[in-house]
């Protein structure tokens, strides 16, 4: 118990600073304009939308690669050495401490992915459908030439509709974020703690720059390269719509889940270990 409190109050110190305000009014940014020719649609046809759109934004390269871009910035204070975190580790001790730092990461991930989410839904109300069905209008978007009339950010896959209900492919996505950016958190923190925080940093941008390798390899390696690519995970939304004759989807939910969990495992294992004989450089930086 006393274990998830410290968990509780480490994710909130890195939730209420100014990297993770920045980055909510980023994203709150972005979706607003993402969604502007979804609001020109809607005005034209004058009929509400489904609130299930977040799915098809991460479809959107541009769209994911910022957000991974965020996630690496709200997580680029690895590895936690500020000063408020010296006095927490003499209360807790070294192992208590990184264990709070861990799952903290991943409370972070929850809340990021449940703004976004959030935040796509925003610049549609009150013309929004709170429904688990995927509605006419979305159906229309997908089936005509709408996307390239209004001009869309996004692509809205048919395909998908048969597959998932809204409910379920919000869900799926929001999970599979979650662990994909928990993932990079903690790749960050192992690799600041062996190699210092630059070599995080830059390690976290090149895993998120292989999203544009997957994407313009020919279809028939995609699904190859990708299994070793989370940065492609997420694009759940694609993955009944077939391209130049090839399903796209990466792997199947069993195959990224197992890896996540198993890769997860294997660097909280590595973290613990280093984190017994670290020396701790404390900063004056913004926690």
């Amino acid at each position: 118990m006393k274990q998830l409190q410290y968990i509780w109050k480490a994710s909130l110190l890195k939730l209420l600073n100014g990297k993770t305000t920045a980055f909510a009014c980023i994203m709150l940014a972005m979706c607003w304009d993402f969604n502007r020719p979804m609001n020109r649609y809607i005005d034209a046809v004058d009929y509400p939308v489904s609130w299930c759109v977040f799915p098809f934004l991460m479809a959107r390269n541009v769209f994911l690669f910022m957000f991974w871009l965020g996630i690496i910035y709200i997580n680029s204070d690895v590895p936690f050495m500020q000063h408020v975190n010296m006095y927490h580790l003499i209360r807790t001790g070294r192992r208590r401490w990184a264990v709070g730092q861990m799952g903290g990461i991943f409370v972070r991930s929850f809340a990021a992915v449940l703004y976004t989410a959030a935040c796509t839904v925003l610049p549609l109300l009150p013309r929004v459908e709170f429904t688990n069905e995927w509605g006419k209008l979305l159906h229309s978007a997908a089936v005509t030439d709408a996307a390239t009339a209004y001009g869309f950010e996004y692509f809205v896959y048919y395909e998908i509709f048969s597959e998932y209900t809204p409910l379920q492919l919000m869900g799926i996505c929001i999970a599979l974020c979650t662990f994909i950016f928990g993932f990079l958190g903690m790749l960050m923190f192992l690799a600041s703690l062996y190699a210092g925080k630059a070599a995080a940093v830059a390690l976290a941008f090149a895993v998120s720059v292989l999203l544009f390798f997957v994407e313009n390899v020919h279809p028939e390696y995609q699904y190859k390269m990708a299994l070793f690519v989370p940065a492609i995970w997420e694009q759940a939304a694609k993955s009944a719509t077939p391209r130049l004759g090839y399903y796209w989807m990466a792997p199947p939910l069993p195959y990224m889940s197992a890896f996540l969990a198993v890769s997860t495992a294997v660097m909280a294992v590595l973290i613990l270990h280093k984190i017994k004989t670290a020396e701790f450089d404390w900063e004056n930086e913004d926690i």
